[in-house]
């Protein structure tokens, strides 16, 4: 009878129709994903008006998706590694989307802020699984580009929301926005028929049958023998205590603070960029070329993170891009010229933006198979709070009225402290170290009864 330790067979799998598939799902879901989260910005001046908003109720407007991102992350994180992250994904995509959807339809600020946090539970709880499904199903050596090429799909989304706006707002209002928010509904069917099952979720529950075609898929051109058995690395119960044990404490704790610093620069640096940016000199228009550099460098930086992640290392290339984040922000205030100025402003989108898409590939193995969606959940949760309190802090920074320099040092600093915590992470405690160690070892027995030659 031949013997397949699950694990090892996907990991070293080739990249292939199965994966590009579920790529392309995964990576439609992250764009509208960033398509809602950007789109109450570029509506922001139109819904003043027709719902009556002052700027405080704007603001707390603003932070109801973000609070509903941050409990979805939590709570949908928990769910999934007990029912399934499959079915966690496709609840998460219909949230997001109807409350999309019902926010277009709402005429009091109650109600589109009611609708917002919905949508923000969705949106909050379906990130940590796809990063979590992806890194499972992944080849070994496309985890990280797999990774941050999927969540490149955040600034597909908020470029799509600068480019339909200035065409459909001043033609059509502001609410069809909202609704195209709604369109990840009609791929609905195709998760269900296509989007696998975690293999975790399928060992844990003796569907034996299941994973066997999972597996058969990864792998079209051979196929597996009637008699296989499948052997899995499941160790662990899910909790929020179980992120501790095993000496994975220290380790938490300093994930935490990376995710919580690098949301924290992300979402500030690119609510306040445009306006730093006339702070320091520039006109509108150039404020606006500002974040669209900012994007473009995040987008193309992501899949060179990824690329290099993939060769030389997750943490060392994780330090190296909050260095990079750091400085290129620190240096900002020193200058303006344009030319330089563009270009420290796309370091800084590699920067942050890459290593946010680099560390979701990371921190997923990091944890055991288990475990994985709590701990990319409370990532994401805590991370979430840094997404709240980075645009608010530096809001009162600029409205304080201090030295530019300042301003760009209080983005720039969450970089240093990001690269220190990535370095006090213990690799020898985690399920990515164990896997790594073995992988001469794997490829050593490829042919031998754990992995026969199919």
């Amino acid at each position: 009878m031949a013997v397949i330790n699950v694990n090892e067979y996907i990991s070293n799998s080739k990249f292939s129709r199965f994966h590009l598939l579920m790529f392309i799902l995964f990576f439609i879901i992250i764009t509208f994903d960033g398509y809602d989260m950007a789109i109450y910005s570029a509506t922001l001046p139109v819904l003043l008006d027709a719902l009556k908003m002052d700027p405080s109720q704007a603001g707390l407007i603003a932070s109801s998706a973000l609070v509903g991102a941050a409990l979805g992350a939590l709570i949908f994180g928990l769910l999934a590694d007990k029912i399934g992250r499959k079915k966690v994904i496709i609840l998460c995509t219909v949230f997001f989307s109807i409350g999309s959807i019902l926010a277009g339809f709402s005429n009091t600020i109650y109600t589109f802020g009611f609708f917002r946090f919905i949508a923000g539970l969705g949106l909050g709880g379906i990130m940590p699984n796809i990063v979590s499904v992806t890194t499972e199903y992944a080849p070994r050596k496309n985890r990280a580009i797999m990774v941050a090429a999927i969540f490149t799909g955040m600034q597909v989304g908020g470029i799509l929301v600068s480019g339909i706006s200035m065409w459909i707002l001043p033609l059509l209002g502001w609410r069809i926005l909202y609704f195209i928010g709604g369109a990840p509904l009609l791929i609905i069917p195709l998760l269900i028929k296509y989007l696998p099952e975690s293999a975790t979720n399928l060992a844990k529950n003796n569907r034996n049958g299941e994973l066997k075609l999972i597996l058969q898929k990864l792998r079209a051109d051979s196929a597996l023998p009637n008699d296989v058995t499948f052997e899995f690395n499941v160790s662990g119960k899910s909790s929020l205590k179980s992120l501790f044990n095993e000496n994975r404490g220290l380790s938490t704790i300093a994930i935490w603070i990376v995710f919580f610093m690098n949301m924290f620069v992300s979402f500030g640096f690119s609510t306040w960029l445009p306006q730093l940016m006339i702070n320091n000199g520039f006109g509108l228009n150039s404020g606006l070329f500002f974040l669209l550099t900012l994007n473009l460098g995040a987008l193309i930086g992501s899949y060179i993170a990824g690329f290099i992640a993939d060769r030389i290392g997750y943490k060392t290339t994780l330090i190296g891009l909050y260095l990079i984040a750091f400085l290129s922000i620190s240096l900002l205030s020193l200058t303006t010229n344009l030319y330089a100025v563009t270009g420290l402003v796309a370091l800084a989108g590699i920067g942050f933006f890459g290593g946010q898409n680099v560390g979701n590939a990371y921190v997923s193995l990091f944890y055991p198979p288990s475990m994985r969606s709590t701990g990319m959940g409370f990532a994401f949760g805590i991370g979430r709070l840094g997404a709240i309190f980075g645009p608010t802090i530096v809001g009162f920074i600029v409205s304080w009225g201090m030295d530019l320099y300042v301003n760009f040092l209080a983005l720039a600093i969450p970089g240093l402290i990001a690269a220190l915590a990535v370095f006090i992470i213990q690799d020898k405690c985690s399920f990515l170290y164990k896997d790594m160690v073995n992988i001469k070892e794997v490829e050593s027995k490829s042919s031998s009864e754990n992995f026969p030659t199919l």
